[in-house]
């Protein structure tokens, strides 16, 4: 099961804006800003089912990239 396909709140869009490397970023990696969009078509999502998918989607960056959030 991938991160945010199946939890509370549906990931229904994914947008890279951002690659910084540089100043204040550690040698050989990079910081990537993305923008995550989550839409229910039935129903206005709460603030809780939002975060928990992005939890879910954290997690999994964490676990299989050893990305961290800043």
């Amino acid at each position: 099961q991938a991160a945010g396909r199946d939890g509370a709140a549906p990931l229904v869009a994914v947008e890279f804006f951002d690659r910084y490397t540089g100043k204040g970023i550690p040698d050989g990696t990079i910081s990537l800003s993305v923008r995550l969009t989550f839409q229910a078509a039935d129903r206005t999502l709460t603030d809780a089912e939002i975060q928990q998918a992005f939890d879910q989607i954290l997690a999994a960056l964490v676990d299989g990239h050893g990305a961290r959030q800043r």
